[in-house]
C-alpha cells in the first residue's frame, strides 16, 4: 500500500511494528522481503515516483579534501534511490554491472588496519543466490571460462597474477518494478512517500530508539513509533541520522567514534592505454565487450586480479574493462555532423568488437581500472552549521585519496602494464589521478563484531542498541571495486531473514 505523507495532518502518529527509512534497493528488498511476515511494516521515504527539485535539494551537502562531485550529484532521493541514477546502458535499458564482492574482500589483510568483514563470502552465497533472481540476472557465476562461446573467449596469453571475469548487466526496470509492485499490493507494508525522517529519539537510556520525527516538505510534522527502526537510506544519510539522534544531542551506536567515518567510493583510474600489436586483436577481444550469453543474460568480460596475488603483494583489489578509444580525426569529423550522421561514428562504448573495420576506427583501449578504497578514519561524514530547508543540519563530507593507495594504485599499474605487453604497447600516465564519482557511496556505519571497532554488529544491529539497525552499503567495512547493488540486496535478504526469525 502507498500513502501520500502530504495527506497527513499535523501531529499524527503512525504505529508499526517495523520501520524502515529510505526506499532504495536496500529499503524496498527488505520490505518486500517481509511482505506476508507476522509484522506491520512502515517505509518512509523522502521523494516519490517522480523527480521533483525541492526533494532532490535535500540531498545538498558541504564537501572538503580533493575534489568530489557533491553530495547532491552524487545522490537521489525517491522511490528506487540512486538506481534513478544509473547510467549504463543494457539491451537499449538503463541498466548496471553487476559482481559480488570477491573473498579477499571479506578477508582481513596484513597492514590493513579496518579491513575485513565479520562474515565470509560463503556465509552470503545463498543470499547471493537470492539477490540474483531479485535483480534479474542469470546464475550465480561470474569465472570468465564459464561463460566462454565460440566467439567469446578470454584471452589465453596473460599470466597467473590477472584471470578473466564477468560482470552480469542488469537493468534498473527488472530491479524495481516488481519489488515495487509487490509492496503495492501487500497487506502488511505501507510505504509513505513525501516522509523525510529529520530525527530520530531515543529513551533515556540511549538503547532503544522510541520514536521517528517526521516532516512533509511544504506540509505536516508527524511521528512513526515502531519497535524497531531500520535506516537504509544510504552511506551520508544513515550516518545523518544517527547523528542526530535526540535532534542532535547525542549519537546513538557511536562508542566507538565510527559513526560518519570510513566513507568509501569507487575510484576509476584511465592511466593506462593498450595498443594492439595486431589489429585482429579487436575481433580477438569480444569476450571484453557486452554481449549476450546463451541463456540470455547480458555479460561483459572482465580482468581480475588473481585473489592470493592481491594478499602477497598488498595490492587495491581492481577490474580492468576494455573501452575502445576512437581515432581522433574520426571525433574531429563526427563532432561537425548533423546528430543523425554522428549516430553512424563509433563511439566510445560497448559493441566496439562487431565494428567491421575496428583498426580504422580505434587506436587502442583505455584500461578502465575500477579500484578498491582502503577504509580510513578521517574520510567521514558529518554534521554542518548550515540547515536544509526542514531546519535539518546538512551533511558534511571530507574525502581524499590517500597517499598509501595511491602507491597500491602505482603498483597495480605496473602489474596490469606488465601483463598486457603480451598483446601490444601500454602506456601509463602516472600523473593521472583516479576518478572519484561513481556515485557508490559506502561505509560511515561500518560494521564489526567489537562494538570499539564499528557501528553495528554481524547482522546491522547499532552496537549497544536494543532496536535499531543499518542496512545497505555504510555497513560495509570495505567496499572491494564493483557496484555495491548485488551485495545491498544480498545482505538486505540476510537482515530480513534475521529480522523475521527474530520476531
Amino acid at each position: 500500500m502507498e500513502l501520500d505523507a502530504r495527506r497527513f495532518r499535523e501531529g499524527a502518529t503512525l504505529d508499526t511494528d517495523t520501520c524502515i527509512v529510505g526506499a532504495g534497493p536496500a529499503g524496498l528488498v527488505l520490505a518486500a522481503e517481509l511482505v506476508d511476515k507476522r509484522c506491520d511494516v512502515i517505509v518512509i521515504e523522502s521523494g516519490s515516483h517522480r523527480s521533483e527539485a525541492d526533494i532532490l535539494a535535500l540531498n545538498v551537502g558541504e564537501t572538503s579534501g580533493d575534489v568530489y562531485a557533491g553530495l547532491g550529484a552524487t545522490r537521489s532521493r525517491g522511490i528506487g534511490g540512486t538506481a534513478q541514477i544509473w547510467n549504463s546502458a543494457t539491451a537499449g535499458m538503463i541498466g548496471a554491472k553487476y559482481a559480488p564482492l570477491d573473498a579477499a574482500d571479506f578477508e582481513r589483510r596484513p597492514g590493513r588496519e579496518h579491513a575485513g568483514w565479520p562474515f565470509t563470502l560463503d556465509d552470503l552465497r545463498a543470499d547471493y543466490e537470492r539477490a540474483q533472481r531479485i535483480c534479474g540476472l542469470g546464475p550465480f557465476s561470474y569465472d570468465g571460462g564459464a561463460w566462454a562461446d565460440a566467439r567469446h573467449q578470454p584471452w589465453s596469453t596473460l599470466g597467473p597474477a590477472i584471470v578473466s571475469r564477468v560482470y552480469q548487466m542488469g537493468t534498473r526496470d527488472a530491479l524495481l518494478s516488481p519489488l515495487r509492485a509487490r509492496v503495492a499490493r501487500a497487506t502488511n507494508v505501507r510505504l509513505c512517500t513525501h516522509a523525510t525522517a529529520v530525527a530520530l529519539h531515543a529513551n533515556s537510556s540511549q538503547r532503544s530508539i522510541t520514536h521517528i520525527s517526521v516532516a512533509t516538505p511544504g506540509g505536516a510534522r508527524w511521528t512513526v513509533r515502531a519497535k524497531r527502526v531500520v535506516l537504509a537510506a544510504g552511506a551520508v544519510e544513515n550516518a545523518r541520522l544517527l547523528l542526530l539522534t535526540n535532534d542532535g544531542t547525542g549519537a546513538m551506536g557511536n562508542g566507538s567514534g565510527w559513526v560518519g567515518r570510513g566513507f568509501l567510493e569507487h575510484p576509476r583510474d584511465r592511466a593506462l592505454t593498450l595498443h594492439p600489436r595486431s589489429t585482429d586483436l579487436y575481433a580477438r577481444s569480444a569476450f571484453y565487450d557486452q554481449w549476450r550469453a546463451g541463456d540470455g543474460t547480458w555479460i561483459v568480460g572482465r580482468l581480475a586480479l588473481d585473489r592470493a596475488m592481491i594478499a602477497r603483494e598488498d595490492l587495491l583489489n581492481a577490474s580492468a574493462t576494455l573501452i575502445p578509444r576512437p581515432i581522433t580525426r574520426r571525433l574531429r569529423l563526427t563532432a561537425g555532423l548533423p546528430p543523425f550522421a554522428a549516430g553512424w561514428m563509433r563511439r566510445e562504448g560497448h559493441g566496439w568488437s562487431r565494428t567491421r573495420h575496428p583498426a580504422r576506427a580505434y587506436d587502442g583501449f583505455t584500461v578502465l581500472l575500477n579500484v578498491e578504497q582502503t577504509p580510513h578514519r578521517d574520510n567521514r561524514v558529518t554534521l554542518s552549521t548550515r540547515r536544509d530547508s526542514l531546519g535539518v543540519p546538512i551533511p558534511a563530507l571530507h574525502w581524499s585519496w590517500r597517499a598509501d593507495d595511491h602507491d597500491r594504485l602505482e603498483r597495480l599499474r605496473a602489474l596490469f602494464g606488465t601483463e598486457l605487453e603480451a598483446l601490444g604497447t601500454v602506456t601509463v600516465d602516472h600523473a593521472a589521478c583516479p576518478d572519484p564519482n561513481a556515485h557508490h557511496h559506502a561505509g560511515t556505519t561500518r560494521m564489526h563484531d567489537d562494538p570499539r571497532q564499528g557501528v553495528a554488529d554481524a547482522h546491522g544491529r547499532v552496537h549497544a542498541t536494543d532496536n535499531l539497525y543499518v542496512a545497505g552499503a555504510s555497513t560495509f567495512p570495505t567496499a572491494g571495486f564493483v557496484n555495491p547493488v548485488l551485495t545491498i540486496v544480498a545482505s538486505s535478504v540476510r537482515l530480513a531473514r534475521h529480522l523475521s526469525a527474530t520476531g
